[in-house]
């Protein structure tokens, strides 16, 4: 028989250091259906082999180097939990400010219609629906297994929005919205070189690798945002360099402003076309 303490200290030992102690807490925390600070209240619970054993499996993957996030199958962003896979980004913490604006845009108008570009697991897109049912969402992507994932995330929030298959604003033709969101790749092909193996062996590359110059997403985006948007339509895009993307968009008649994260460091830019 197998304690919680006891699983967790030889979880430790075989990862051994290769991973964030919080991490080995949160995977076995989640295969006994409790809180990582829990262990330690039940640390004299025996474990059944069932469970040592789906542990047990996990634990090599962390060790790999493997996001927790893909291992479990999920992600919290703004509070809700989405299904991810090694087919798209993990959400990550800094692109909620995205939604943020989002949020305060759509708290503007009524209704109106948002693309999310560049989906991936469609965590802004359906965050953004979930919390103004009245907007109608279009979220895109050039990878259809991120749409397979975006369209289970959207069964398990009992969302519906429109699903679209392509490259930027290729497969909007026709269509207009009130804001663009996007997260769009922003690593240059150096840059990705040198990512953490963490990401780098397992998050897709075409979610983050832009292109030699880490900026070619945006020139995208920003060279024919303007035929989608509507009269006073809004673009919101997370960002690396600040100063590169607002060039960019100021090349395209757009002013900008940005907003910066909690490590005080520019991460959200919001374009609005120049009349």
């Amino acid at each position: 028989m197998k304690t919680v303490q006891d699983i967790l200290d030889s979880s430790l030992k075989a990862v051994c250091n290769q991973r964030p102690k919080h991490e080995v807490e949160q995977w076995i925390a989640w295969n006994l259906n409790l809180e990582p600070l829990d262990l330690y209240l039940f640390f004299d619970r025996i474990i059944d082999r069932n469970t040592i054993l789906s542990i047990q499996k996990g634990v090599p993957r962390l060790a790999q180097g493997e996001p927790l996030a893909y291992i479990i199958g999920r992600k919290c962003f703004y509070g809700y939990e989405f299904i991810v896979s090694r087919d798209v980004l993990i959400p990550r913490p800094e692109t909620e400010l995205l939604v943020e604006e989002a949020v305060k845009l759509c708290q503007k108008k009524k209704t109106g219609t948002i693309f999310d570009i560049g989906t991936g697991s469609g965590c802004i897109g359906l965050t953004v629906k979930k919390l103004f049912p009245s907007w109608h969402c279009i979220l895109s992507d050039i990878s259809s297994k991120a749409l397979e994932i975006a369209k289970k995330n959207a069964e398990a929030h009992n969302l519906t929005v429109e699903f679209l298959e392509g490259s930027f604003f290729q497969p909007f033709k026709g269509k207009k919205a009130s804001c663009i969101i996007a997260n769009p790749p922003y690593l240059s092909s150096l840059e990705w070189q040198e990512a953490d193996r963490t990401v780098r062996d397992y998050e897709p590359k075409t979610a983050l690798c832009s292109g030699p110059l880490g900026t070619e997403s945006y020139q995208a985006l920003f060279q024919d945002a303007r035929s989608y948007l509507d009269p006073n339509g809004v673009l919101i895009v997370e960002i690396g360099d600040a100063e590169k993307i607002t060039q960019i968009a100021s090349q395209y008649m757009f002013s900008c402003r940005t907003l910066n994260d909690l490590s005080n460091q520019p991460r959200i830019l919001i374009a609005s076309p120049e009349i």
